[in-house]
């Protein structure tokens, strides 16, 4: 009996080299397929966590205010870019976070309903700087140290310049004014200057200067020049 040949069926060449090829190519896209685009910062004024040292608690102290609200100021230029500082009112709230003990504790929580009544019954926005400045005001009032600013005023009435050291005598008379309060913006601050300078350097700057310089920040250069 004869039978029918055996038929054998090649695979398409086509075919077998697709299959041998496919897990080379998913191995290629594998290694060139693109990283997902790291995280990027968090927009301005977006929410994070606080970083650095934060300021100290203030307990009431005025000896110690000063150093209080200088800490906090450092606080804030390192987080410069959260909610909590770009945001007036969640600036004052943090602040008083950090009020604590018998002499503060009264005054701290009359500021917190303060706060609320300003934004809830007053409609001051959040966003509103005058929220900070007038809280600040308010803290500087009833906890700034008197009695040092009063020194710090008779130190600058005393203050001379000494021989040719116009850099020591400049360094004194800034620390002082802002000790006591201050601004360098005004026009007593300016006369005080002058009178502290040499009375050979004086008569100098005004001989060689018409009209006289006008501002604080004038006279200094004139002074060092």
């Amino acid at each position: 009996m004869m039978f029918p040949p055996t038929l054998e069926i090649a695979a398409a060449p086509m075919e077998t080299e697709e299959i041998a090829a496919a897990p080379r190519m998913e191995r290629v896209a594998a290694t060139t397929s693109s990283a997902p685009p790291p995280p990027s910062n968090p927009p301005n004024g977006a929410s994070r966590a606080l970083s650095g040292v934060p300021p100290p608690i203030f307990n009431g102290d005025r000896d110690k205010s000063e150093l209080f609200l200088d800490k906090f100021t450092s606080y804030e230029i390192i987080n410069g870019d959260t909610k909590q500082f770009t945001t007036p009112y969640l600036k004052v709230a943090l602040c008083l976070l950090y009020l604590n003990g018998p002499k503060v504790d009264a005054w701290a929580r009359h500021q917190r309903q303060w706060l609320k009544e300003r934004h809830q019954v007053d409609g001051v926005p959040m966003t509103d700087p005058s929220l900070w400045t007038d809280f600040e005001t308010n803290f500087q009032a009833a906890y700034s140290d008197q009695d040092a600013k009063l020194t710090a005023y008779q130190k600058l009435n005393e203050l001379r310049m000494q021989g040719s050291d116009i850099d020591s005598y400049v360094a004194d008379f800034d620390q002082l004014i802002e000790e006591a309060g201050y601004s360098k913006y005004n026009m007593g601050i300016m006369i005080k200057f002058k009178e502290g300078l040499q009375p050979s350097l004086l008569r100098e700057i005004l001989l060689h200067n018409i009209p006289a310089p006008t501002t604080l920040v004038n006279w200094k250069k004139k002074a060092r020049e």
